[in-house]
Order: structure tokens, then sequence, then C-alpha cells
């Protein structure tokens, strides 16, 4: 059982800020270092081992997720908030006096950790503070932040880094996070937890990380650092299984699992988790090929190529924000995921129509209408698992949701990575060397080769696309099995009681 004490008015206009900063600092130190990299490598070197300055933070975040979210149930989300807000700041700042690219990656996973309860309390302590049926509206907002970061942050690190040094790239963290701590003292509810005798199952997040890890490592090394029948892939793939099978075992036995098994009897948890997934798979996994595909397929310059981002972050931006305000006025949610799935599923057989002949900018639009689409539904279906699950559980659903997702992106980025590498190379038959040049090499070569670089591109990316677009038709026949039933109008502060506090509307933002 959990107790909160109700936000005032002004507390939640204050709550609402802080975590727009929070989250615009933790998601944009996903991918600020981006720009950077070639300055980094050349101060402190260590090229080989560049990608786990990536690596270590997004791994990090997504292992730590779950256990902030249980921690968060069981101790309460207001100082385990405020002290991921302080170490992400501190080892940001610390990043920023790496003397070498070991320190760096140590200091990126520390972030990393930090981050994943930035992302996971941010979300959760608004379940303290907001109805249900009201906090969709007040998330729309705080999750664009992340498909605004996604075009934002390159663009600022290459600025910092091009003329006060890479450095600061961390190091800007610091006045920012310092002034959204002040604003999350003042505005963060306090939460009570019941001392029931529950403590987090450490062997248990143990076992989690080393499945987690291992699933991330199969898919970041197959078929790119390590052929996929190599004994180091197979011995990470069996370890994940193993730690999996291991894992499951002791969230179904143990009295207080990191994972509790009970959420998985409420089919909105299932279905969201589902929904989730192919979220993560489908769209965050095919961001890093759009720009890829206007520079092949129509010989566009990387800074143009890349602008075809931007449809699909404002179609996530507008369509959040509708659906928010839409489910604070009817309550009703499962209209959204149903229609948004279709929408995305309209907008990825659009892009695997796509020809040479095809004009860029209908690239654009079918991006947008993905955008719509997953817009519509992402934090809606967060709040519906949230209203599902008791009070005790919010800050674990939350997580376990997030986690899913993130596995998603995980696997689904190397599955269509490595699908896109194989058929690409078939594709281009004797000429397959072509698939290894960099965008300004193959800008360099004969008119003749660069189309047949773009067809066969094209010719690879198409299926794939389709593939994706099945895979949301099958979402919305997922979706359909959710309950329609309205949100709660109240801040559930009791799970036995049921205690309702007053709420304000007009405080919201």
């Amino acid at each position: 059982m959990t107790s909160a004490v109700p936000a005032r008015p002004v507390s939640l206009r204050l709550l609402f800020v802080a975590l727009v900063v929070i989250t615009l600092l933790s998601a944009m130190d996903a991918t600020i270092v981006a720009t950077a990299l070639p300055s980094i490598v050349a101060d402190i070197g260590g090229e080989r081992q560049i990608g786990w300055v990536f690596a270590a933070y997004t791994l990090a975040m997504t292992v730590a997720m779950p256990v902030f979210g249980r921690l968060g149930d069981l101790r309460g989300r207001r100082a385990l908030y405020l002290w991921s807000i302080a170490a992400f700041v501190l080892a940001s700042v610390l990043c920023g006096f790496a003397a070498d690219l070991g320190q760096l990656v140590a200091l990126r996973f520390a972030q990393g950790v930090a981050g994943g309860g930035l992302l996971v309390l941010g979300q959760a302590v608004v379940a303290d503070a907001v109805p249900a049926r009201q906090r969709a509206r007040f998330l729309a907002p705080i999750a664009s932040v992340f498909a605004i970061a996604s075009v934002v942050s390159p663009l600022l690190g290459g600025g910092l880094t091009d003329t006060v040094g890479w450095r600061w790239i961390f190091w800007v963290n610091a006045p920012i996070g310092g002034v959204a701590l002040l604003l999350a003292l003042v505005s963060v509810p306090r939460s009570r937890p019941a001392r029931n005798g529950e403590r987090l199952d450490v062997p248990g997040a143990a076992l989690l990380v080393v499945w987690v890890t291992g699933t991330a490592l199969v898919a970041a090394w197959g078929g790119t650092t390590f052929p996929w029948t190599s004994a180091v892939v197979l011995a990470t793939a069996a370890l994940a299984v193993v730690t999996f099978a291991l894992f499951l075992r002791r969230c179904l036995r143990h009295p207080d699992p990191i994972v509790p098994m009970s959420m998985f009897r409420e089919r909105t948890v299932v279905i969201c988790s589902a929904l989730g997934f192919v979220v993560g798979a489908a769209v965050f996994g095919m961001v890093g090929y759009l720009p890829g595909l206007m520079q092949a397929a129509f010989g566009l310059p990387a800074t143009v190529a890349g602008t075809v981002i931007l449809p699909l972050v404002l179609g996530i931006l507008s369509a959040s924000i509708w659906s928010g305000r839409r489910t604070a006025r009817t309550g009703r949610y499962r209209r959204f995921p149903v229609a948004g799935c279709a929408l995305a599923a309209a907008g990825l057989a659009g892009l695997a129509l796509v020809r040479g002949s095809t004009p860029p900018v209908l690239v654009g639009v079918c991006a947008g209408l993905v955008g719509l689409g997953v817009g519509a539904f992402g934090q809606v279906t967060n709040v519906a698992v949230q209203d599902a699950v008791p009070a005790r559980l919010v800050g674990t659903a939350t997580s376990t949701v997030a986690l899913v997702r993130e596995l998603g992106v995980t696997l689904g980025a190397a599955a269509l990575g490595g699908l896109l590498a194989a058929r690409l190379l078939q594709g281009l038959g004797p000429l397959g060397d072509l698939a290894r040049r960099s965008p300004e090499q193959l800008r360099s070569l004969s008119p003749a080769l660069r189309q047949t670089y773009g067809e066969a591109y094209l010719s690879a990316m198409s299926p794939l696309f389709a593939a994706l677009a099945v895979l949301f038709v099958g979402a919305v026949v997922v979706a359909l099995f959710l309950p329609d039933r309205p949100l709660s109008e109240r801040v559930i502060t009791d799970a036995d009681e049921r205690h309702q506090h007053s709420y304000v509307p007009e405080s919201l933002p």
C-alpha cells in the first residue's frame, strides 16, 4: 500500500516543468555524443571501443529501470527520484573530466543507471499526483521530449563540440539539472509505502541484469562483430536463455519478486506490453535507417536526409497531445491504440511502396503517418497499465512496460540492420563492396553505380517495411482485446481503503 500527499495546484505546474527538463536531459544524453565522437577519439583515444560510449548508457538505463520501479514501490518514489537527479548530474559532470575512454565508458554507465531512475520514476511520481483520466494529458508533452531530443541533441552536441569543446556536452547538464532538482524538491509529492516486510529481491535483480545484458550483446554482436554461428554469440545467447529461465522461475516462486507475475493476470498489462514491444521494434528500430534510405535512393546529403525524421517527430508530438486531451474528456482509451496501430500500418505500407521515382516528400508524409499512429497511444497505454494494477505496483508495472519496449528497440534495430545488410549484399551481387562504403564515398561514384546502389537499397528495405506494416496490423487485432472501460478520475492513495483526494483540473498545464 502507498499513500501520497495530494499535490497543490501550483506544485503540479512546477512538477510539469521539472519533469520536462529532467526528461530532456536524460533523453538528450542518449544521443548527444554522436557528433562529438571524432573529437573524443582525437582527444582521449580508444577508437576501437568508442561504440561503448553509446552502449554503456543505454544498457545501464535498460537494466536499471525495473530495479528503480520496484524500489520506488517499496521505499517511496520521492527520495529515490531526487537522488537519481543528483546522481545523473554528478555523473554528467564527471564524464566531462574523463581522462581516457575507459573512464568515460564507466561514467556513462553510471549516468545510464541514474537515467533509468529518471525515466521510470518520472512517470510513476505523476501517478501520485494526477488521476489516471487526466494523466495522459499531463504526460503527453513530456513524452514528446524524447522525439524532440532525437533531433535537437545531435545538433547541440555538434555546436558545443565545435565551439567550447566536447566536454561541455556533459558539463551543460549541471546548471540545468540543478534547477530541475530544486523544482522537483518543491513539487514531487511525498509517498508513504506501507511497511509490510517486502524487500528488493537482489538475486532476482542480478539475474535480470545478466539476462538483459546478454540479450543486448547478442543483438549488438550477431552478424556484425561476430558471425551469428560464432562461439561467442552462441555462448552469450545460451547465457541469456538460461538466466531468463532462472529469472522467470524466481519471479514465480519468490514472495517479493522484482517483477511480480501476478501483474500479467491483468490483460491490460499483457496487451500494452506487447504494443510497447511492437512500437520499440518497428518504429524506434526503423528510425536509424530512414535517413540512409533518403541518401541511397534519392542521393540527398546527410543534413537534408536527416529531416525525414521531423514529420515522425511532429506526428508523435501532435497526436500524443491530442489523444491525451481526448482521454481526459471521455476517460475512454481503447480506440487510440486500435486506430493508432492502423495508421502506423498504413504509413509503413506506404514506405514499402517507395520507389526511386517517388517524390521524396511522400517519404516524409508516410513517416508522419507512422508518428501520428504511435503518438496516438504511446502514453495512453502507459497510463492504462498504471490504472489497471494496484497502487503498490504502479512503479513496477511502469518499469516493466518500459523494459519490454527497450528490448523491442534493441532487438528490432539489430534484426532490421542484419536483414538489411544481408539483402543489400544479395541485391548488389558482385558489387557487394558498395554496401561497406560511407555515404560520402557513394556520392563520388558514377551516376550509374549510384543508381544501382539506390535500387538495391530500396529492394532490400521494401520487404522490411512491409513486414513491419503486417506487425502493426497484428497489433490492431491485439489492441481490440483491451478492456473498454474508462480510466479512473481520482488519485488512488491507498490500495485497500481507496481513499479519494480532491483534484483541481485547472492546475494541469
